[in-house]
């Protein structure tokens, strides 16, 4: 694993810990996220993701998410080998 590969990583790590206290700051929001915490907010994935290129670079180790709350898809067995 890179360096970048590492951070953003850690960077998703911290940003999942952080989802429930985010979905009551930012509910709905796109978000830069980095150095655990928000760097800034937005309406679209779109402008998260241009406005976190501009700032730090594409290897700037950050993540771009929405702050919703993530809800499990039930699967099969079948579903997951390709039995359905």
């Amino acid at each position: 694993m890179s360096d970048i590969e590492r951070k953003v990583l850690e960077e998703t790590e911290r940003f999942r810990a952080a989802l429930p206290e985010l979905i009551k700051q930012h509910p709905g929001r796109w978000v830069v996220f980095r150095d655990g915490q928000v760097v800034s907010d937005h309406a679209t994935e779109d402008e998260a993701y241009r406005a976190a290129v501009a700032r730090f670079g594409v290897t700037g180790g950050f993540v771009v998410a929405p702050v919703v709350e993530v809800e499990p898809t039930p699967v099969t067995a079948g579903v997951m080998f390709g039995a359905c």
